[in-house]
């Protein structure tokens, strides 16, 4: 590029100077000193301007590379920060699972007393109450926290409590009803105790104006 204007500025001059029969006049042979300079020196200029403008492509060259280049580091600093693996709460006894459903499960009374009310265990979120009721092991938590589970599955459902070793207890479903928490009851539509029927474990939930009752038997 620049060899190309050089000699575009000297061929404008030598075009310039008067032809005669073909011959270049004598005052092409004599070219001013001055406009040889200032030749020169416009040749300098242009050199100057494409070695700066050469200089400027260079530098945003090297500006938009580094940018480039934080911009994947930032990407893969969030791509490696912002994945954690999800935490397993087993409570104080272990993890119901359940169709897709999962708990934690806090014992009230069973192998220890807990300082919290029943009440309190099933208001907290991502607990249920885990306790004993005459003679029965039973399993309490509210509807609105995902234990309406219990209202859709049906007999044959399996669900099992895990616990933080890894082992675990498996349970089948052989009843369900809908029932009334009586305070020291748990009976169904007809006044009969859920207490008395033949299960390993009882989960209910609120339902319909009372409880969704189910009962399980260990596989």
């Amino acid at each position: 590029m620049k060899k190309f204007l050089i000699t575009l500025l000297f061929t404008l001059v030598f075009l310039s100077a008067n032809f005669t029969g073909g011959k270049i006049d004598a005052y092409a042979k004599d070219v001013n000193k001055k406009t040889l300079i200032e030749i020169d020196s416009i040749s300098t200029t242009i050199e100057n301007d494409l070695d700066e403008e050469e200089k400027k492509i260079l530098e945003q060259q090297e500006i938009e590379r580094q940018q480039e280049e934080a911009r994947k580091q930032s990407y893969n600093v969030v791509q490696t920060s912002t994945y954690s693996a999800p935490t397993i709460t087993y409570g104080t006894y272990g993890r119901l699972y359940v169709s897709g459903f999962s708990v934690a499960l806090y014992d009230y009374n069973v192998n220890t007393y807990s300082d919290l009310s029943l009440q309190q265990i099933v208001d907290n979120s991502d607990s249920a109450a885990y306790y004993a009721s005459r003679n029965r092991l039973v399993i309490a938590d509210h509807d609105t926290q995902g234990f309406s589970v219990l209202t859709w599955i049906s007999e044959g459902t399996t669900s099992y409590i895990q616990f933080e070793d890894g082992s675990s207890i498996g349970y089948r479903l052989v009843k369900k009803a809908k029932g009334y928490n009586t305070g020291p009851d748990l009976v169904d539509t007809e006044g009969n105790s859920f207490f008395n029927m033949d299960s390993d474990i009882i989960m209910y939930t609120c339902y319909d104006g009372g409880i969704m009752v189910t009962l399980w038997s260990l596989l």
